[in-house]
């Protein structure tokens, strides 16, 4: 196996919403049907025709303080990917590269990470649904069929790389890409048991990946 599919507790935060008043049935599925109900965070830009966010990956991000602070690695529930300053350690320290490292403006503790390099997904190999369009700004309410992961014939990964897909999974604020990297990246997060870490060997890519 060549390549990982690198998933990440959650930590029960918003990055683009307040938090909404939740019964204690609601927050049991958070997980799975996050609460996107709370009040849009002003100053975020949305689309004035379906509200989705419009320029997601480049908001400031802030006001958005980890809930859950236990993580080394985690997610907010609208798909922003943060990490500990032991995890910028171990990614330097084994010379991993791919990720472009913000730090959070009001929590200095952690700092929100995305790949410089997209790959693109295969939605016809495998079968991805894309619903409800937005005739105005073009996004999809909702784009399902991640895994198993097909990536187009002749993608690359480096070996101690992090990608991420072309394409953003999910429903309304929680789209987000996969985040993939090559084996000896997976091998050095994993030996360092990273808290919040769940790596999934790639089953059905294109091509295996190559070292840089």
């Amino acid at each position: 196996m060549g390549a990982f599919v690198v998933y990440c507790q959650d930590n029960d935060s918003y990055a683009f919403r307040e938090r909404s008043l939740l019964t204690e049935y609601e927050r049991i599925h958070q997980e799975l049907i996050p609460d996107m109900s709370g009040e849009a965070r002003s100053g975020v830009r949305r689309c004035g025709a379906c509200g989705e966010l419009i320029a997601k990956w480049d908001e400031p991000l802030s006001r958005l303080v980890l809930k859950k602070r236990k993580y080394d690695i985690s997610i907010t529930y609208d798909g922003v990917t943060a990490v500990s300053e032991r995890f910028t350690i171990i990614y330097e320290r084994n010379n991993l590269c791919g990720l472009v490292f913000r730090p959070l403006p009001d929590d200095s503790a952690f700092y929100a990470i995305s790949p410089s390099r997209a790959v693109e997904f295969d939605p016809e190999r495998r079968k991805t649904r894309f619903i409800k369009r937005c005739q105005q700004c073009g996004h999809f309410e909702s784009v399902v069929g991640a895994t198993p992961v097909y990536l187009k014939a002749g993608v690359r990964i480096g070996d101690r790389e992090f990608v991420r897909t072309d394409l953003e999974f999910g429903s309304h604020d929680e789209k987000h890409p996969l985040l993939l990297c090559g084996e000896s990246a997976g091998q050095a997060l994993s030996t360092a048991d990273l808290k919040g870490l769940d790596l999934i060997p790639v089953d059905e890519i294109a091509a295996e990946p190559v070292a840089k």
